[in-house]
């Protein structure tokens, strides 16, 4: 059996079961004046008869529900089932009883021997209730372990990705700045690098993190530029929920260098609005700008982080003379 396949944990809790049962029908049967000869042979029925039931019903479940899934011959075979454990049950108690009584008739039989598996079925359905409970939390696991190894993947996917443009600026600058400008640029690289690794573990990390690492962004791109590019950053409200997923305003910001360009004289101007429940940042266009469709691989790592960390979606919208990115602030759950 698979998913009902029983582990120590379920056979510790039949154990527990059949030992409060039998302390419990001792005292009944007690009370009800049962002689020790009925105790005796009772309490073996009462655990074979549960057993019974337990094993034969696990394997049906699994036979005809989870793998054939033929509910009709389930049905049938269920009802055979507790019938046919009941009519033992009942022999086991007519021949065992000191007090001598008459076999039913057959309808009556029938309807009694139902009922004596019924009190089996208390056993049942716990057994099955704490199996659905332990497969939902694998499964909950399971789902989790996905989440993080994909969002590993998507970590690995940006960090080269940003590290291939910075070289790129390095490599411009060289041609063109002092050696301490290129030595200032690089010690603003480091830095942020050193944030990067920092937090390289963390899915998501505090508003005011990001927003310092973006200050860093913007001199490494006006440092290259010059007024090429302006960045702005506007505090309308205090957020309520400040945390962003690693690195994604970054994303952004790298989005709007990477995809549009100072074109006679235009600056390209970034806006970036942050309000109580959203980071929207907003930038203009150049002709240059591309499609929301053909998006790169930096917004796409983005939207798809925000699908495994949340169900809420980064918006976007693009205008003939502006693109806007409303990125969703994230709370943590404890």
């Amino acid at each position: 059996m698979n998913s009902l396949k029983f582990n120590t944990s379920d056979y510790k809790f039949i154990l527990f079961y059949f030992i409060a049962g039998s302390i419990w029908l001792v005292y009944r049967w007690n009370v009800q004046d049962y002689s020790f000869f009925e105790i005796a042979t009772g309490l073996p029925g009462y655990i074979i008869k549960n057993l019974l039931l337990l094993f034969i019903f696990r394997w049906l479940i699994n036979e005809y529900l989870v793998i054939r899934k033929n509910y009709l011959i389930f049905i049938v075979l269920a009802f055979f089932t507790w019938e046919g454990v009941g009519f033992l049950d009942m022999w086991r108690d007519y021949y065992t009883a000191e007090v001598p009584w008459e076999l039913p008739s057959a309808q009556i039989m029938l309807v009694q021997n139902f009922n004596r598996g019924a009190d089996a079925f208390m056993l049942l359905g716990l057994v099955l209730g704490k199996k659905y409970y332990e497969n939902k939390l694998d499964n909950i696991k399971l789902q989790n372990s996905q989440k993080e190894l994909e969002l590993k993947v998507l970590r690995s996917q940006y960090d080269p990705h940003f590290l291939y443009n910075s070289l790129n600026t390095i490599d411009a600058l060289v041609e063109y700045s002092s050696k301490e400008k290129v030595k200032e640029y690089i010690s603003h690289l480091a830095a942020l690098y050193r944030y990067l690794i920092h937090t390289k573990d963390e899915d998501v990390v505090p508003l005011e993190d990001e927003i310092a690492l973006a200050k860093n962004y913007f001199y490494l791109i006006e440092t290259r530029f010059g007024n090429d590019y302006d960045f702005e950053i506007i505090k309308n409200r205090q957020p309520l929920n400040n945390y962003l997923p690693n690195g994604s305003l970054l994303t952004v910001l790298e989005n709007v260098v990477k995809h549009n360009a100072a074109l006679d004289g235009n600056t390209i101007s970034t806006k970036i609005f942050i309000e109580e429940s959203i980071v929207n940042v907003l930038n203009t266009v150049s002709k240059k700008e591309e499609k929301v469709e053909s998006m790169g691989t930096g917004l796409k790592n983005l939207k798809k982080r925000y699908q495994l960390l949340s169900d809420q979606k980064v918006q976007i919208e693009a205008t003939e003379n502006s693109f806007s990115i409303t990125l969703p602030l994230l709370s943590l759950v404890h």
